[in-house]
């Protein structure tokens, strides 16, 4: 009862400071304090409840199982729509109720927390019992116990709480939180990437997941208001159209509008609970924009409006692939992406080197290095067997990148290092395009050459578990990896285990589909160049917006 009352609890509590705030201004603040406290008090209840294995609960069933850690059992408070979403509300109340929101805006945190609250209270109630105990869980879902979602989801949630904060603080503050929220968003999507790379066993790191792209797309706004001037009219729209973003997001991938790889994106519990909250809060954005549109008057700078035109577009067309068709069925095809999408690949890296660089080099200079760039690309994909016109243009456009960065010194060094990251995470990207998937039967000592990979099976090996595990021994380029299939039968799920051989320009996968009692094995080879650039640029990114975000001065200069 405790967690219920304290969730019913915050949800008063937010409400009255919604009601009376206008009334009486100094009760506002500590009524949403109050909320959120409430709402950690409620998260950690069903986090006890969780780790206790208390199966008279309902999530506690659906989500942990006998024999997790603590810390896998306290995974499952994100492991489904109920708590995911009361998770949801705590970090976005805590986030808004933690900036220093402006005064005639002060009321919005006070409407978040009341609608987040009561929604997960009244639709998706964490604290539900059962009629008759059950005896154990069925479990956490096997591809949610990997060691990134026990940082993924949380660390996604704060940057979207992040990311709804610059429209609601002074443009000074703006540029500080807008810089964090890049930077925690970065983190997040790399992990959630790093995830569905090792662990559906589809061979990418990102397959335009709706719940994926809700982030990616704030993401995206934030590093396009970050290239405006503080007190542009484009850094407030694109701090505004963040909050639409994020709850019309919430509210499709939390409902049957979009099909998922999330545990929560197909539930049915919530039907269109959220709906109010995505209308209400878009609506006000669109409002508060046009109303304030004559107080942001600072000219823009020529050499701004590329990157702005770039990245909006590129948000445009993820919010159109995202949202569209606005009915149920299946997520927009990744070719939509990549069709639009490449021209604004290609452009943006060319002027990731050649813009920050307009006013301060010559043009000669300019030149000289972007046709230096081009040549080494362009051997460099020569030696990468990438013939492919569309490879050959991308590879061209990442040397003139590069070289056009670097050429212009490391001045200021977080921008050098956030253009470098964003080429080498491009770059990977392009590497996706080369990349070489096969299936192949092998015998127990027979090996097969893929894209240049010895692969040989050594033999399989049977595990009773639970869950039972089929393994192969298997080498890659001499080096033994153990692919394997776990069988969870209560779920009537076959998840493999993907073993990866990891090098620095190219990584081979090794999928096991099927063993028999004879050794052999039906197995899928992939070979993705480049992959582990995403990460090292990603890695790059955050760095740089996040030392953009400490620092004292954060509004005079940008990534």
């Amino acid at each position: 009862m405790m967690g219920q009352i304290a969730l019913f609890s915050a949800s008063v509590l937010a409400t009255l400071a919604l009601l009376l705030g206008r009334f009486r201004p100094t009760i506002e603040r500590p009524l949403q304090i109050a909320s959120v406290i409430a709402l950690l008090v409620a998260v950690l209840h069903v986090i006890s409840l969780l780790i206790s294995e208390d199966t008279s609960y309902e999530i506690v069933v659906d989500h942990t199982r006998p024999g997790l850690s603590a810390l896998r059992r306290a995974m499952g408070l994100w492991g489904g729509s109920e708590g995911s979403l009361l998770l949801f509300a705590l970090v976005i109340g805590g986030g808004l109720v933690i900036a220093p929101v402006v005064d005639r805006l002060r009321a919005a945190p006070s409407f978040v927390i009341a609608a987040l609250s009561s929604t997960s209270a009244l639709a998706a109630s964490p604290f539900e019992r059962l009629t008759n105990p059950a005896i154990a869980g069925s479990g956490l879902s096997p591809i949610l116990e990997h060691w990134a979602m026990i940082i993924h989801p949380p660390l996604l949630y704060i940057g979207l709480a992040l990311s709804l904060a610059p429209a609601l603080v002074a443009p000074a503050s703006a540029r500080r939180w807008s810089a964090a929220a890049i930077g925690v968003l970065t983190i997040a999507l790399a992990l959630g990437g790093g995830w569905a790379y090792v662990e559906l066993g589809w061979g990418g790191w990102y397959a335009w997941d709706p719940v994926e792209n809700a982030a990616l797309i704030p993401w995206l706004l934030l590093v396009a208001g970050q290239h405006a001037r503080p007190t542009h009219l484009v850094s407030r729209w694109t701090a505004l159209l963040v909050w639409p973003t994020v709850f019309c997001g919430t509210a499709m991938t939390r409902t049957s509008l979009r099909t998922s790889v999330h545990a929560f994106a197909n539930s049915d519990g919530l039907g269109w609970a959220l709906w109010p909250l995505a209308i209400v809060t878009s609506i006000g954005a669109l409002l508060y924009g046009f109303a304030t549109r004559t107080e942001m008057v600072r000219p823009l700078g020529r050499q701004r409006i590329l990157p702005l035109i770039l990245l909006i577009f590129a948000a445009v067309v993820v919010a159109l692939g995202t949202f569209r068709p606005f009915i149920p069925g299946e997520a927009t095809d990744g070719t939509f992406y990549s069709r639009f999408l490449f021209p604004v690949a290609i452009t943006g890296l060319v002027g990731l080197g050649i813009a920050p660089r307009w006013k301060s080099a010559s043009a000669r200079t300019l030149l000289i290095h972007a046709v230096v760039g081009a040549v080494v690309g362009l051997v460099a994909a020569g030696l990468l067997g990438w013939t492919t016109w569309w490879q050959v243009v991308f590879a061209g456009a990442i040397g003139v990148a590069v070289v056009t960065t670097i050429g212009g010194g490391l001045r200021p060094a977080h921008r050098v290092l956030a253009h470098l990251g964003m080429v080498f995470v491009l770059a990977g990207t392009l590497g996706g395009t080369a990349s070489l998937s096969q299936t192949h039967p092998l015998d127990q000592g027979e090996s097969i050459v893929v894209g240049g990979h010895t692969i040989m099976n050594k033999g399989v090996r049977f595990a009773e578990g639970p869950p039972p595990v089929v393994s192969a021994d298997m080498t890659i380029d001499g080096t033994t990896h153990v692919p394997a299939v776990a069988v969870y039968a209560e779920r009537g799920l076959r998840l493999p285990e993907v073993a990866t051989h990891r090098r620095l320009f190219e990584d081979v996968q090794v999928i096991l589909r099927s063993a028999d009692d004879d050794g052999s094995v039906l197995v899928t080879i992939n070979v993705e160049p480049l992959t582990q650039f995403v990460w090292f640029g990603a890695a790059m990114v955050a760095i740089a917006w996040l030392n953009l975000a400490v620092k004292r001065r954060s509004n005079h200069s940008h990534p």
